[in-house]
């Protein structure tokens, strides 16, 4: 389980999964957290009941996107309607007294709540979490290249000012583990679309060029970038530095299996 320092002092409970400490098979395990799966619904809910416990979430009600690299954050207030979300039946699985749901087309989730636990899902893409401390108000979100490149980090914090009132010098965040800058190639049309989102200078510290059209992307600095941009102070910032393509024996990586069968790590977070 991967946890943040930053958050310490603040009634948040968040933690990012890795690949230890499960109950999950091959190249699902040991830990993995996708319910989405058919075959895997069962141990996947094992492996949800086995993180939230580690990082002492009480709530019952959990909340899970189904992500589509939008920049589509749904809010959960207290006027929430759960109806308009799928249900899962956990009845018989270790999940038995907890009320499952998932979001579609939905990359990122706010709550100001604290019977709601949020989880968000990664495999290479760059896990991010937003903490309004005087606000308590937390987002928790997937970026990938396409979301980084719609800099959806600046779309949560938008709707937590919009929303909530937030100021940035009281946000807090956290960049976990992700596919890091020393393998995460992409090719040359998405540098372009880069250079519609950033400045000239900027993308010239993203990319790397390879040749033959291929470049290397620094998805953990473009986010810093992101925050810094919007105001979040000096050390406000955490950074996980870990390559999840580096240590595929730690961490899911959906590039390293080259599309193959593989698990999926998530965010856990709750207020409290």
């Amino acid at each position: 389980m991967v946890k943040f320092n930053i958050i310490d002092q603040y009634p948040i409970r968040l933690g990012i999964t890795d690949r230890l400490g499960g109950i999950s098979q091959g190249p699902y395990g040991c830990m993995n957290t996708n319910f989405y799966h058919p075959d895997q619904f069962q141990t996947a809910c094992s492996d949800i009941k086995i993180a939230i416990d580690s990082l002492g979430i009480t709530a019952k009600i959990i909340v899970a996107t189904r992500q589509t690299h939008s920049s589509n954050l749904l809010i959960i207030d207290e006027n929430f309607e759960f109806k308009g979300l799928k249900a899962y039946d956990v009845s018989n699985t270790d999940l038995k007294g907890y009320e499952l749901y998932s979001v579609d087309g939905t990359d990122g989730l706010i709550t100001n709540r604290n019977d709601i636990v949020l989880m968000t899902f990664y495999a290479d893409c760059v896990p991010l979490f937003i903490y309004d401390t005087e606000k308590k108000v937390v987002a928790s979100v997937h970026s990938g290249w396409r979301g980084t490149s719609k800099r959806i980090g600046e779309v949560a914090i938008k709707m937590l000012e919009k929303q909530y009132e937030s100021n940035a010098e009281s946000l807090i965040a956290g960049i976990g583990q992700s596919a890091g800058k020393c393998c995460y190639e992409v090719d040359e049309p998405v540098v372009e679309i880069f250079k519609s989102a950033f400045k000239p200078e900027q993308v010239s510290l993203l990319f790397e060029e390879r040749g033959g059209g291929k470049y290397l992307v620094d998805l953990k600095k473009a986010n810093q970038m992101i925050f810094n941009e919007n105001g979040l102070l000096e050390g406000s910032v955490e950074v996980k530095s870990a390559c999840t393509i580096c240590e595929p024996t730690r961490y899911h990586s959906h590039r390293y299996v080259n599309g193959g069968p593989r698990g999926s790590m998530s965010m856990f977070v709750q207020l409290i």
